[in-house]
Parts: structure tokens; sequence; C-alpha cells
């Protein structure tokens, strides 16, 4: 296999002299010419458009096929020329990401003429991939925020429903999608979020791929989203557009502890202006973005007022050559700095000293090339990377005033900021590629057209992390107590509403508490992490009633983690089958099947996990100190926390520090010891099955419906038991160690789905539109969390403590989201003073779920596990002190279901000179609806014997523990939610209030 794929790299080197080469910026157009129902060869096809530098001819081939590669999205004029035969013009829409199809039947003409025939139907609904695509003409009328996050969220089969509101594609993990912008992936390295590159103003449009992917794509399991910005044009165009908006012009929140918001006008200054050097020869286009903003933010709980202060400053530039008839080289540049003050660097924080300044510099490069080498074969190509550094994180490395506290309970935070700021290296997550592509196009009597694509592709992910968890290293895991009446209770006891004052204190427990210390060995070495890939893919039209895309991509996966150690070397084969059939061979019903694999990278977060270097250790001791702060405690009487910290240093100091062993060092986890790999990770991948059918409705628009059928495999896994064994640390002891591997049995993540949507124009002026999804995710592999990006399930991780049913049991996942819909209706108006647009749109999504989950320990004689029937240990360094227990069904409780209307009026004045003003008023959510959205700012609190008190019972005793494996544990007895379990705890639980925003501008 080796030498197999040596030798095909070697071929493309030679075939491909350019080297580099892409299929994401560019749309095809392909289609048949006929007369009579017959195929008709010779005929002249050629396309033009002012997307386009110059002209593209191309001749039918013996089935009357012809077919267009990498054109330039946009609009294009066709015309189909032939002796003797009447001249056609055809207008057709290129999408990126897609094949246009254009279809003509000719017929014999004595007479020179030129006969414009109707436009071609929409691709979205001829193509066997599930895709959906907006045009920013599109996207400016609708009362959205133009970004790509928000253009993504109006297709169907994606959710915002991921921890942190993370976009999710068809049941994907939201770090598992492929974001595109002018061919660059502008993936967030960790959490695969879309970085902000781009200037809205300067997109052309967007394709959201969700299901049916062709084989030219990878690296993902989720969906694909490909935009492109704007390339100039023989004639000079331009905008300029400033967008108001004002804290105050959002209604408060249902939430009652909402702070008033600010008043204070913010503008985000856009502009962009492109045009021609040298006509069809030499384009340029640039754009810039300038925000600055001003808000108040709160705090968890507590609900401290703030001002947080953003600046956004970004700016492209972009020349499209065409260096002679044939060749043509595009390059773009983008540049983005995020400067913000009062930032949350991670997690829910209780007080201001929590807060920290934010610096991210981010930039992307890419270098597009395509040319005809002969008259059926296209070569393109690609160079691109990503560049992205941020600091942000406590500024403090002293003991006391740079370590985190935490409340056990509902994992709050306060005193320091999560991670180190510039006290520390800065953190670096950028990414680079190459792509090669040729296109090859085959039209034959007895065989029907082949467009032949194969390709090379080479993504590497770098990543230069130092990972400290905060300013000290340190964190206290106790109670953070709030003033109720003068007295100090447990903050996560009570209500917002009960709090006598916003201050917070802190306090130890020797039954419960925990110090944790997380060092970095060494620094960053750089991780580099990439794929190597082949695809080969044939779009295969056999006649008139079948058509077929036949693909596969072989991915070689391989990568060194920060301290340089090789941990990734795998490889996969990714099939991609489907088929179209016409049944009346007229392009108005179609009717599709598909089966893929889908081969994800390997991500950083596991490959890297066992790295040396970068990456911080983590060690938890008991705290068997004094107890400092004990609730109860009236107020004037508790320890500053400053105090509270010193001692509980100056305890840790004296029983051995950071050597103190066993019992009180209860948990340690370092890479490189705690964890190993038997052998090379894999890649997840998923299987996806999908049947569609789709109506074109006249050229004025479509229906289309899918059926996806999705499951995941090779999951992230940590393995540990008594097999495993152990291994020495750097501190001269011993620590269990784990397995990081990929497995299946036991573990589950399927979806699907029924994803329809429809567009059509009922006449000239009204525009109506739509989707709708009916999904279900199951499994027991959530895979990511809100305060990590990738999460290792614990599969036989110390099997004997947590092989039970409600350790992971499968039910509904976090981003199950049954029915979610958009629906818009567009309404153009035109008069004397200009042109009226009135846009409306619903959006709609049912309850997203959570679950009642606590910590209990099941060691024999620990003081908080089970009095009789507890696991024995039966060798373990470490065995763990609290493991998961599920005391609901998973996805048991839901939140509401969220709906919203929201209305755009755009006004186009009259030209004035070439110049036309405009103005954009938005009413989002119009009638103020307010429902619980987000179950991540949700109290779920679950009391157990590892707290204070079993509250509600009418009794200060803890809870009673149970044994897991032979008990079902009874509420009030064993455990008791939390007294606001399933109440918001913040604002940001709540759908967005009723909200005004405007725009105003000039284009010409």
């Amino acid at each position: 296999m080796k030498v197999l794929v040596r030798r095909s790299l070697l071929l493309f080197v030679l075939l491909l002299p350019c080297a580099v080469f892409a299929q994401i910026t560019t749309g095809t157009m392909s289609g048949t010419v006929t007369t009579e129902g017959k195929p008709l060869p010779g005929v002249t096809v050629t396309v033009m458009s002012p997307s386009l530098q110059g002209t593209r001819t191309a001749v039918t081939g013996d089935a009357g096929g012809y077919n267009f590669p990498a054109l330039p999205p946009g609009d294009y004029t066709v015309t189909y020329e032939l002796s003797g035969m009447q001249t056609l013009r055809k207008h057709v829409t290129v999408d990126v990401s897609t094949t246009s199809r254009a279809d003509v039947a000719m017929r014999v003409s004595a007479v020179t003429e030129t006969l414009t025939v109707t436009a071609a139907a929409s691709p979205v609904a001829e193509s066997t991939q599930v895709a959906t695509n907006f045009k920013i003409d599109q996207v400016n009328e609708l009362p959205i925020d133009r970004s790509v996050r928000a253009i993504t969220l109006l297709s169907p089969g994606v959710t915002e429903a991921g921890p942190n509101n993370q976009i999710t594609i068809s049941g994907s993990h939201s770090f598992d999608n492929l974001f595109l912008v002018d061919g660059v992936v502008v993936n967030e390295n960790l959490r695969g979020q879309p970085n902000p590159l781009y200037i809205e103003d300067a997109i052309q449009e967007t394709t959201v791929l969700t299901g049916g992917v062709s084989a030219e794509f990878g690296r993902f399991t989720g969906g694909v989203v490909s935009t492109i910005t704007k390339s100039g044009g023989n004639d000079f165009s331009g905008s300029a557009r400033d967008n108001l908006t004002n804290p105050s012009w959002t209604r408060q929140s249902a939430f009652v502890g909402q702070v008033p918001n600010l008043d204070t006008l913010n503008n985000q200054y856009e502009g962009t202006l492109g045009g021609r050097v040298v006509r069809d020869r030499l384009w340029f286009f640039t754009a810039g973005r300038y925000q600055k903003t001003h808000e108040t933010r709160q705090t968890t709980f507590t609900n401290i007022g703030y001002p947080f202060g953003d600046r956004d400053t970004r700016y492209e530039a972009k020349l499209s050559a065409q260096i002679t008839q044939k060749h043509s080289i595009v390059g773009t540049y983008t540049n983005q700095h995020d400067i913000s003050s009062n930032s949350v660097s991670n997690g829910r924080v209780m007080d201001l000293a929590s807060l920290t300044p934010f610096d991210r510099p981010r930039s992307l490069l890419s270098l597009n090339y395509n040319g005809m080498a002969a008259e059926n074969l296209l070569l393109e190509g690609l160079f691109s990377r990503m560049r992205d550094r941020f600091t942000n994180g406590a500024e403090n490395r002293d003991l006391v005033n740079g370590t985190l506290l935490l409340d056990t309970s509902s994992g709050n935070r306060m005193w320091s900021p999560t991670f180190c700021g510039s006290p520390c290296p800065p953190k670096q997550r950028n990414n680079q590629e190459w792509l090669g592509k040729g296109s090859y196009y085959l039209s034959t009597a007895s065989t029907g057209n082949h467009s032949l694509v194969t390709g090379y592709d080479e993504f590497h992910q770098l990543r230069n992390e130092n990972n400290f968890q905060s300013g000290s290293d340190f964190r206290i895991h106790g109670i953070i107590l709030c003033d109720k009446g003068g007295i100090a209770v447990a903050c996560s006891d009570i209500s917002s509403s009960q709090l006598s004052s916003t201050t917070v204190y802190f306090g130890t427990d020797p039954s419960s508490g925990e110090i944790e210390w997380d060092p970095v060995p060494s620094l960053s070495r750089t991780s580099n992490f990439g794929v190597r890939s082949l695809f080969l893919n044939d779009k295969w039209d056999l006649n008139s009633h079948w058509s077929f895309n036949v693909g596969a991509r072989y991915d070689k996966a391989f990568g060194r983690d920060q301290a340089g150690r090789k941990t990734v070397d795998d490889s996969a084969m990714s099939p991609r089958l489907a088929a179209n059939f016409d049944p009346k061979g007229n392009g108005q019903h179609r009717i599709s099947v598909s089966y893929g694999r889908y081969v994800s990278k390997v991500d950083q977060g596991p490959a890297d996990n066992t790295a040396t270097a970068g990456r911080y250790a983590s060690y938890y001791w008991d705290y068997k100190g004094p107890q400092l702060n004990a609730v109860g405690t009236p107020v004037s009487q508790l320890i500053p926390v400053a105090g509270v910290i010193q001692q509980v240093f100056d305890w840790f100091n004296s029983v051995g520090g950071t050597k103190a062993g066993e019992p009180l060092l209860t948990s340690t986890n370092v890479p490189g010891s705690t964890t190993r790999f038997d052998h090379s990770l894999r890649a997840p991948y998923m299987d996806e099955m999908t049947a569609g059918y789709a109506l074109n409705i006249g050229g004025r628009g479509y229906v289309r419906a899918d059926y996806v059928h999705r499951k995941w495999a090779a999951f992230y896994v940590v393995t540990r038991t008594i097999a495993t064994g152990q291994a020495p640390d750097p501190n001269g002891g011993f620590v269990d160690q784990g397995v990081i591997e990929n497995a299946d049995a036991g573990l589950s993540r399927r979806y699907q789905a029924l994803q329809m949507q429809a567009q059509f124009r009922a006449f000239k002026a009204l525009t109506l539109g739509g989707n709708y999804t009916y999904s279900k995710l199951r499994g027991n592999v959530e895979g990511e969390q809100p305060s990590f990006a990738t999460v290792l399930t614990d599969f036989h991780d110390y099997p004997e403590y947590t092989d039970f049913a409600k350790n992971n049991p499968v039910g509904f996942l976090g981003p199950d989201m049954r029915h979610r819909a958009n629906l818009w209706v567009q309404y153009a108006l035109p008069s004397r003073a200009g042109t009226f647009d009135l846009s409306v749109l619903e959006h709609y999504h049912s309850a997203l779920a959570y679950s009642a989950i606590g910590s209990i320990d099941v060691r024999a004689g620990a003081s908080n596990g089970p009095k009789t029937g507890g696991v024995v240990n039966p060798g373990y360094v470490t065995p763990p002190t609290n493991v998961q227990y599920f005391f609901s069904d998973r996805g048991a409780f839901r939140v509401d279901n969220v709906s919203a209307m929201d209305f755009s009026l755009n006004w186009s004045l009259p030209s004035l000179r070439g110049v036309s003003p405009f103005f954009k008023a938005d009413l989002l959510n119009a009638f103020n609806q307010q429902a619980i959205e987000d179950p991540d700012f949700v109290n779920k609190i679950v009391v157990t014997r590892r707290q204070t008190s079993c509250l509600q019972t009418g009794s200060t005793s803890r809870c009673v523990a149970f044994n897991p494996f032979t008990e079902t544990p009874q509420q009030g007895v064993n455990y008791q939610f939390g007294p606001i379990f399933g109440q918001p705890t913040s604002k940001d639980a709540y759908q967005l209030p009723r909200t005004y925003r405007f725009s105003l501008g000039l284009r010409f």
C-alpha cells in the first residue's frame, strides 16, 4: 500500500506541475444537447458572465454532452450554436461547490435567429448531494446578521444545539464539520467552529452540504459549508455601510436577575470596492470592517453587571488574473484582529476578579489556479493557510491571586480567571493545505457523459498551546458562599433572588474539598496532525433518465503531538455512491439514493493527549485541613478569600505539598504516564444512507425532501483496567495507566432525519421559501462538553467502579432537536421613491434535552461510599473517588419549544449617477416570545452524599450512600434535586428578546 501511495503521488506531481489544486471555490455547469430526442454532437457551447474573465467554449461529444468545470459562481448566459440549427441562448446560475445542469433541445432552422429558452432549474433540486445555497442578495433582504454562522443555520439539518450554542450538522459533533472561506479551512482547531475571517458585505454566496457529499470533500462526519467572497469585475462597484445597534434596543429577558441593558450606540462600519485593472485580465476586490462594541454583561448567579468592550478590525484583498485565455490565478488575503476587555476565559464566573483581557489576531491566505491543459482536461489548484493566535487568562502567576476557586456542586468559578494570559506564551492554532485536482470530460454514444475528477489533498493542523489551567497552576475545590440575611450559605442551595449581597466568599470542607495542581511539564514544540488524501469521482450521466455519482477517497492520517512523538499513522477508504432517476427525462422529477462513508481527521485533543509538552498534568489531593468559613457562619465573621487560600496552602505544605502521597492523593493524570497509545489512533467515521425526491416547478422554484440515516463508529475512548497496568510518574510514584484507543462495542451515536426544503417565486415580486427538519439523535456518546472540545468516552475506565447501567445509558443526546423549521416570505414593491423589500422570517425549534447526573463514591470504606457492598480496590494506585450516575434517563428533561417571528424592511433609493443609497431595519422576535432555549444555562445540580446535606428532606444530614450495582436510589434518601433544579441560571438561557437594529449605506 505504501508503494502504491508513493507512485500515485509521483503521478500527480508529473501530471499536475502547478502542484496544488482545489474544487471548493468554484462550481460546474454541464448538460446535454439533443435534437428530436437524440444526442447532438458537435454543438459549440459558449458561456459568458460578469463573474468570468472572458468567455469559455466547449463542443458537445458523441453523447451530446458538454461540461464546464471550475466556473466562478454567478449568473451565466449560455449560447448553443451549430450550422443548420437554430441558435439557442439559456440563462443559468452556477453555485459554489455544486453542479448546474443546462439541457437543451435544438431544432433545424433555415432562418438565422436566436431563441432564448427557459432558465435552468435549481442545482439544489438536481443534485444527489443534499445541499442548500444562499446568495448574498437574498441574505441581505432577510432579518439575519449576514454571518457565515447565521447563513448556515438557515439550512435544513443544521442546529445550534452543540455545547456553547455551536453548530451541528445532521447529527454530527459540533467540531466535526468543514467550514471553508475562499477555499481555506477556517475551522477553529479544537472546537471546529468557523473563525470570522470574512467581511459580511464581501460574501458572494454560501453553499451548505448536509448529506450525500461527493468524494472531493473529506475530513468530516457532519457537513460542509463553503463560502466565497466577491472578486471584482470589468465594472467598478462597491458599497459602504454602517450597522447600528444599541444594547437598549433589546428588551430585557424574562430572567429575574438580568441587569439593565446599556444605552449606547454601537457602529459596525463595512466597505467594499472592486473593479478592473485590465479588462478581462486583472480584477481587484478589497473590503474592510471596523466594529467597536460596548455592552453590559453580568456574572453567573450573582448577576453583577460589568462593562464589556470589544474592538474587531478586518480587511480583505483579492486579485483575479487571467494570465492567458486558458490559465488564471486568484489570490486572497484576509486579516482579523479582535481585542476585548472584561472577557470570560472559560466557565461560569461569579465575580469580577475572574474577568480578563482577550487579544486574538487571525489571518487567511489562499492562492487558486486553474488552466486548460487540453480541450477536455482542466487543472485546478489551491495553496492555503490560516493563522490563529490568542492570549486569554489570568494576568497574575502569584500563588494566592492566581489560584482559581471552584464550587464542588455547581462548577461555578471565582477569584481568578481560567488559564494563563500574557505572562504565558500565546496559544497558536494554525493550518495549511495543498490541494490538487484534474477534471476530464468524456462523452461517448455508448456510455453517456462522464465528468471525471481526480485529486490530491494534503492538510495539516498545527498547534502550539501551553495549556496552563490557571495563573498559579493551582485550583481549589470547595464551597462558594453567598450572603443570605447576613448568614453564609452555599450559593448552590439558594436562588439569586435570596441574595443579600453580590459579594461571594469561599469555604473549605474536609469531607469534600480538593486541591488540584495542573503543571505543564515542558513547553510545546508544536503538534502537526495531517491527512494526505487521494480522491476519484465520476459524475456519470448515462441517459436522460439515469445519472450516477461514483467516487472514493483514500485518507492517510499521520502526525506528531506537541512533544514531537508520533501518535497517528492510519489510513481509510471512503466510498461515495449515488444514483439519480428522472422518470420523464425532462428534469421535473428526480429520485435519488446514496451511500457514503465519511472519515474524519484525528482530532487534536485525543491525538495530543499523551504529549509531555504543552499539555498539563493534573494531581488531586483530598483537603483534610481545618474547615474554613463553614456554612451558617455570620458573614461578618468570614475569613477573607485571600486568607482562606493562604491557610489551605499552609496546611497543604505542612503535609508535603505536591509531594504528598496516599491517602491524600486521590487522582493523577500525567500525559505520557497516565495514558498511552498501544497503537496508532484511528479517525472516527460515519456511514450514511440517503433517499430523496425533488420537484422542479417550471424554473420558478423547487421542492425537495431527503431521508438521512447516519451511524458513527470508532469513537475515542480511554480504557483503564488492572490489565493496562501502572506507570511511574515524574514525581517518583506510580499511576494507573489507561490506553487511548478507538472502540465501538457498547457505544452508539445514531441520527435519522427527514430534511425538507422549498423555494418558489409566486410572481416577480413575491418569493416564498423555507425548510423543515424532523430528526432523532440517540446514543451514549456525547463526545464534547461546554468546557471540553473533544471528550474521551470512559470505556472500561476503572470498570470495577463504573460498569453499571446508569453510568452511561443510551438515550437522547444533548443536540437532539426533534423539529426545526425556517419559513420566509420576501416581497419587493417598486415605487418612484425606490424599491421597498419586506421580508418575514419565522423560526421554530423543539426543546433540547438534558439529564439529571450526579457524582457518587462507590469505594468500600469511603466516608461517602456505601456502608456495605462497596467496591474493594482490586489493586489500583488511585481508584476513582467519584463516578458518574444518571438519576434519570438520558435526555429525560427538556427546556422549552422556541419560536420567533422576525421582520426586515429594505429601502433602496433611486440611483443617482450610479450611486444608490439604502436603508435596512430589522425587528427580531417581534412578539417578544420568551422561552428557555439553552440547557447549558439551566441548573442541573443533583445532591448526593458528596454534598453537605440532602436538601429538601427536612434534615441537615447527608444523603445515604448506595451501591449502584445492586440498588436503585430513592429521591430524598440517596439523592435529591437541587432547590432550583431546572430553573434558568442566566439570561443566556432565554431566546433573544425583541430587538431592533438598523443599517444604512451606499451601493455603486
